[in-house]
């Protein structure tokens, strides 16, 4: 019998193997396998992105993003990495998600999702899940952090296991990988007004003066940022992520001269005034060498990630 697929998305099959049992899950099993051991159970946690609430779908183009004009925008790559996965039990504790160490998506504590499926010629591998095994618990809340740890991000490209090999992902050994990958176009169409924006969020400031070796210390600006959100019934419930929320400020018809397309994280790139601090995110800019640094709170509450329904 092949195994089951999610209606929505698809997986690789080294994905459908790990997945298979847990997918089952989600209309509330709780648990009791031999294989996950006394006191345990298997959980799946779903991802699904959006732009201003509306599905995405590779390549569609949306309208009334970010401000000015025309406001419209096509999303072509979508893809982050999360770690530290926690669920919260009714009295507050965190139980760590123990995940499933499938060869492709997830490696120790670290996990890719990939929302392209669509994108480009033909279909893509896809992830949209988070799977692994907790405590027989009841479960009301969920936190986990988007990035890689630095103990990981920074491991050699040539010799990572998957998926901290994932090529689209990696900037080089010393600035590792991009925590989040998202490759937009504003005014898709227009000749005149078409621009690439995209949101690469990654380490900053990581010293070296190689970029083909790993950095000689900590990064100055990690960028990993930690997501919390209550009411999460991890057999009900999903995970949205809405890049209109980092947008909404930012006129994505728009990049200033000489600088990276959209925000790539960089600290002397004004496009990254309104985004970082929408991906919650405190924000340090320097408009140059004799300037005095900005700071840019993050926003309060995050919007990036919120809970929704299973379709």
């Amino acid at each position: 019998m092949a195994p089951p697929r999610h209606p929505r998305f698809s997986v690789p099959t080294r994905g459908v193997m790990a997945l298979s049992g847990a997918l089952a899950l989600l209309a509330g099993c709780g648990g009791g396998d031999d294989d996950d051991g006394p006191g345990q159970r298997r959980a799946v946690i779903e991802f699904q992105g959006k732009v201003n609430g509306q599905d995405f779908s590779c390549g569609a183009t949306y309208s009334n993003v970010g401000v000015g004009q025309p406001g419209t925008y096509q999303v072509t790559d979508w893809r982050f990495y999360v770690h530290n996965v926690e669920l919260v039990t009714v009295d507050g504790a965190r139980q760590a998600l123990e995940l499933n160490q499938d060869g492709a998506w997830q490696y120790q504590n670290v996990a890719l999702l990939d929302l392209r499926r669509d994108c480009g010629n033909g279909a893509l591998p896809t992830n949209a899940f988070v799977a692994g095994t907790i405590p027989n618990d009841r479960y009301t809340g969920i936190c986990f952090k988007v990035g890689i740890p630095y103990e990981l991000n920074h491991v050699n490209d040539a010799t990572a296991p998957s998926p901290l090999n994932n090529s689209g992902m990696l900037w080089n050994w010393r600035g590792g990988r991009k925590f989040i990958r998202i490759d937009g176009m504003g005014a898709p169409g227009d000749v005149d007004r078409a621009t690439a924006f995209h949101i690469h969020l990654g380490s900053t400031q990581c010293p070296g003066s190689d970029p083909n070796a790993p950095p000689s210390a900590a990064c100055g600006y990690p960028n990993i940022a930690e997501f919390c959100l209550d009411k999460f019934d991890v057999d009900q419930d999903t995970i949205v992520m809405d890049i209109g929320t980092a947008l909404e400020a930012s006129n994505v018809a728009f990049n200033t001269p000489d600088t990276a397309s959209g925000c790539m994280s960089a600290n002397s790139d004004p496009e990254c005034i309104p985004i970082m601090p929408r991906l919650n995110l405190d924000f340090t800019y320097i408009a140059g060498a004799d300037t005095t640094p900005e700071q840019y709170p993050k926003t309060v509450p995050q919007r990036l990630f919120s809970v929704g329904n299973h379709e």
